[in-house]
């Protein structure tokens, strides 16, 4: 996978895990009332399974946040710039 294909995977994964994560909030739910004073709440998907989908995806991002953090530091580029000039203050 090239690093461009790689961040751009990225960006889809972080939706994902964007979806998944609202999952654990009360939409992943269905309220019953029963009577004045009884709720029962119970959760449409497996609450392990998702926090397992969550963690795993978020172990793919750190991961390819990892390598492309290694392969952008033994990536030399040729910037022909007077960096002294263009930071120097005003006088």
């Amino acid at each position: 996978m090239t690093v461009n294909e790689a961040m751009v995977f990225q960006k889809a994964l972080r939706g994902r895990l964007g979806e998944l994560s609202s999952l654990r909030t009360t939409c992943a739910s269905r309220e019953s009332y029963y009577g004045d004073n009884h709720k029962v709440v119970e959760p449409m998907y497996d609450v392990k399974e998702l926090d397992r989908k969550c963690v795993s995806l978020e172990n793919a991002l750190l991961d390819m946040d990892t390598r492309i953090k290694q392969s952008n530091a033994i990536t030399i580029i040729e910037v022909d710039v007077d960096r002294a000039a263009l930071l120097a203050p005003l006088s």
